[in-house]
């Protein structure tokens, strides 16, 4: 569905990837040939696991869709922000720990003493999902300096261990000195 929604909007989609199912396989095979199809080389679905094209997709693309349902950690878009990528997710697991949306976690991003850094969404229906795209590609096509900014912010950003570690490291030597 977001594929479809993105190339009607004029974006270039890049999916990179497999399926364990032999089914779901050639569900995606005849996608990618519909929209070669339809779309001609304005979608690109790459059936494989390739760490480093993975890598140049991140560091070649303006806006990452991650709509998983269930996701403990998430680093896909602690990555895609690395390249200055920003991230459009489901608010689920890892992916609401580190993404705050631009339009309504300002509080929550400003509690936690960063910045918003990306476009979010509640819930498993289309709906939801589609409003996230569109106020990314909305932002993208309408306010570049605003969009500039934000992929600045998101590869600014420090979700390393560094300052856990340090914290940590002061506690254990805070409570070893009692």
């Amino acid at each position: 569905h977001a594929i479809w929604t993105a190339l009607e909007r004029g974006c270039q989609v890049v999916v990179l990837g497999s399926a364990f199912d032999p089914k779901m396989q050639q569900h995606w095979i005849d996608i990618e040939l519909s929209l070669r199809h339809q779309y001609h080389d304005m979608a690109r679905l790459v059936f494989a696991y390739d760490e480093p094209l993975s890598h140049l997709i991140y560091a070649g693309s303006d806006m990452l869709l991650i709509p998983s349902t269930f996701e403990p950690c998430g680093l896909t878009q602690l990555i895609s922000m690395r390249y200055g990528t920003v991230p459009i997710v489901r608010h689920t697991g890892g992916l609401r720990d580190t993404v705050f949306d631009v339009d309504f976690d300002g509080e929550r991003a400003h509690s936690q003493g960063v910045e918003t850094n990306g476009f979010a969404f509640e819930g498993n229906d289309a709906g939801g999902m589609d409003y996230a795209l569109h106020r990314a590609i909305d932002a993208w096509y309408n306010d570049k300096g605003f969009w500039n900014g934000l992929a600045q912010t998101v590869m600014e950003q420090d979700w390393s261990w560094n300052e856990p570690a340090l914290t940590y490291m002061a506690l254990y030597h805070a409570a070893k000195e009692r």
